[in-house]
């Protein structure tokens, strides 16, 4: 059953540094029409949170006994059951990435959580949940008029659910999804340039069906919802609706190439203009015993309700190579190196603030003597604006165009399989050729980690 386990959950600080070097995945689909934009954003606001909490009580308890009691053969099962709990410190040199008045901040985090997993022949479930609680401390005194680092406060949740049912031979139904409850403006759009934190949950649902005709021929259709709802009233919320069709030649079983459709409506409910966009790419995939490349091309329009707004295009890629050991699909691998490219807009733009965005990448890490794990990685990313102007430090007026560049390093000691100590330092910079965007950050990092599977295998 083709189907990657969930990975074992890190600090949202490392999780940070990896999603920004990593390809742009699908993107997604909408058709709802204008006419009911209107009574769907009056009841958005106050149903959008319950309709989170409902969702997330379906797929904890509703779902997993569904595919639970589906299998055939319970003995025959794999499962997983890992409580864990890890523990970090981390100082920023510019917690707010502000560009003048820079201040200093400690953030400690407490993230207890549970990995549960079901595996048979024709079944796999497997759900993560993970408390992220933040606490802030002020290293400097506050500046007269700003609020404390402590008054962001908050207890955030991650919740992760993938299944995958082999209902018969030819037939694969899937139905994944997540929820975070965040600060982190990263987990609305893995392409984000932002830097506010105001709090926010989001929750992206997934069913997804493959057909395989004969052994050559896939064909694939995803739907994804996902919601947008933040904690303050001024801030605006949304909903996207995303389609994706795929018809996959299987040259062999390591080898695949993919047409790919996608269509998708985002409405926002204040004064942000709605889209609709479609894209299209065709996506060659190749896995070697130790290596995996993937190289995908196409073209990506976006057209807006406002008519007073031009559509904007653009050509879509994404490239990356991946090795390796011991090879995929291992998830905890003893040597890898990741290099990758893309190109594409930014999905999440709130005040029409759209831009294209072109991101190099590499990732790497290895494990020595057994005990000692070292990774580093990076990226750098050009996001050029479509629309933004503003003034430049000489006074002129121009469109904004931002280069933003991350690197991280981390070292750390396996205990045992179930006990880690790290520690990671990073440093981001942004320079915009606007004033008041830029900003640079050095950050280190200590995190203990504890997870210890206790299931039966």
């Amino acid at each position: 059953m083709k189907f990657e386990p969930q990975k074992r959950a890190h600090s949202p600080q490392f999780v940070e540094a990896r999603r920004k070097s990593r390809p742009v995945g699908a993107v997604e689909l909408a058709s709802e029409s204008k006419n009911s934009k209107l009574s769907y954003g009056r009841r958005f606001q106050a149903a959008c949170c319950g309709e989170l909490q409902k969702r997330l009580v379906v797929l904890i308890v509703l779902i997993p006994l569904l595919l639970f009691f589906s299998a055939t053969s319970l003995k025959a099962a794999d499962i997983t059951i890992k409580p864990r709990i890890a523990t970090s410190w981390k100082t920023d040199d510019n917690f707010f990435k502000a560009e003048t008045g820079e201040r200093k901040v400690d953030t400690y985090l407490v993230q207890p959580g549970i990995d549960l997993g079901f595996e048979t022949p024709r079944t796999k479930v497997l759900l993560n949940y993970t408390l992220n609680a933040y606490y802030y401390d002020d290293r400097d005194t506050v500046p007269s008029g700003q609020l404390k680092a402590n008054d962001d406060d908050y207890v955030g949740h991650t919740v992760v659910f993938n299944s995958r049912y082999r209902a018969f031979d030819r037939l694969l139904i899937g139905l994944d999804d997540s929820y975070n409850k965040t600060r982190d403006s990263a987990n609305s759009d893995r392409l984000s340039n932002a830097t506010d934190r105001d709090k926010y949950e989001v929750n992206r649902l997934t069913p997804s069906f493959f057909y395989d005709f004969g052994a050559k021929f896939t064909a694939g259709l995803r739907y994804r919802n996902t919601t947008i709802d933040y904690s303050k009233n001024d801030n605006e919320d949304s909903i996207e609706h995303r389609g994706m069709f795929d018809l996959i030649y299987n040259f062999t079983r390591k080898t695949s190439l993919d047409l790919e459709y996608q269509h998708w409506k985002k409405d926002y409910d204040k004064t942000t203009s709605d889209y609709t966009s479609d894209q299209i790419q065709m996506i060659f995939k190749k896995q070697f015993n130790y290596i995996e490349i993937k190289a995908g091309g196409g073209y990506h329009e976006r057209d807006f309700d406002d008519p007073t707004l031009n559509s904007i295009d653009t050509m879509a890629y994404t490239i990356s190579v991946r090795a390796q050991n011991p090879p995929a699909p291992e998830t905890r691998p003893r040597s890898y190196l990741e290099l990758s490219s893309e190109l594409n807009f930014n999905d999440q733009g709130v005040a029409d603030s759209y831009y294209k965005a072109h991101r190099f990448s590499v990732d790497a890490g290895h494990i020595f003597l057994e005990k000692l794990k070292l990774d580093v990685g990076g990226y750098y990313q050009n996001s050029d604006y479509e629309r933004t102007t503003g003034l430049t430090p000489e006074g002129t007026t121009e469109f904004r165009d931002d280069d933003t560049y991350f690197i991280s390093g981390s070292i750390g000691y396996i205990f045992a399989d179930y006990l880690t100590l790290s520690v990671s330092a990073n440093y981001e910079d942004r320079n915009s050729n606007l004033s008041g965007y830029d900003y640079d950050n050095k950050s280190v990092m200590a995190t203990l980690d504890f997870g210890y599977d206790i299931g039966r295998r």
